[in-house]
């Protein structure tokens, strides 16, 4: 079996236990508006979103526009999704059990092409940016959010994130999106950040580590309020433990 079937399986294993929990956690809404703004959404687009769980984000974007597709290799998640579609009552969604690593669809297809909360999972990130440039349309807008660390910081991070998520990959620094952004083929590029703030035994609660490791991520958070060796201000209160993900939103227009 090679690399990236091994790490699609991981995946699905993962979130097919995480896909209901997902819906909960309500840092997962946060900042879809800002979203959908930096978006200059049009009623005539065709959206294309890519790894897109639980269709939060899709359906925010069917609001918008004429037709949006979500792909996601997890049937659980997309379970969720249309599940969500369906309550929300829109019909211009199409969600698809598809991978990432080639997508399925023409060149110059979609004139918004997005993806959130999904780079730390990609095994080549250079390789999925490249297809979301791929089927872009001329003067469509690629859109990438997801945590983005500083240098100093990235070390630790990941090695937690992988403890909490044995599919976390590796979540990219500022200098790696970047670089990812820094393409002849694109232009008005715009940025912008934003906090999740979680209380840790809940997220523990919505993810799956393997057997032992709860403990172990508890200890690193407790250090991590006196040193914020993690990046994610983790502070207590009322004798519960909280920190925040450093999301930003890449946004760059294709030429």
């Amino acid at each position: 079996m090679n690399i990236q079937k091994q790490h699609n399986e991981k995946i699905i294993e993962q979130f097919s236990k995480q896909a209901v929990p997902f819906t909960r956690i309500e840092g997962h809404y946060d900042s879809v508006d800002t979203i959908i703004s930096m978006c200059e959404l049009k009623s005539h687009h065709r959206v294309l979103d890519i790894a897109c769980g639980t269709g939060i984000v899709s359906c925010e974007f069917a609001k918008h526009s004429k037709e949006v597709v979500g792909l996601d290799i997890t049937e659980e998640m997309l379970t969720q999704a249309r599940k969500l579609q369906k309550e929300k009552e829109l019909n211009n969604i199409d969600f698809r059990n598809s991978n990432v690593e080639v997508l399925p669809f023409e060149d110059n297809s979609f004139d918004i092409v997005f993806t959130r909360y999904s780079f730390h999972h990609f095994l080549d990130t250079k390789k999925v940016f490249d297809e979301m440039l791929r089927v872009c349309k001329k003067d469509g807008k690629i859109i990438i959010v997801d945590v983005a660390l500083k240098q100093s910081v990235s070390l630790a991070y990941n090695q937690m994130e992988k403890l909490r998520d044995p599919s976390h990959t590796k979540a990219l620094t500022f200098e790696e999106f970047n670089s990812l952004f820094d393409n002849n083929e694109l232009k008005n590029h715009k940025e912008s950040s934003y906090k999740v703030t979680l209380e840790l035994e809940k997220q523990l609660e919505a993810s799956f580590p393997n057997k032992g490791d709860e403990d172990k991520i508890r200890k690193i958070f407790q250090e991590d309020i006196k040193t914020n060796a993690l990046g994610v201000e983790s502070y207590k209160k009322d004798g519960k433990i909280y920190f925040s993900y450093p999301i930003s939103i890449f946004l760059a227009q294709k030429k």
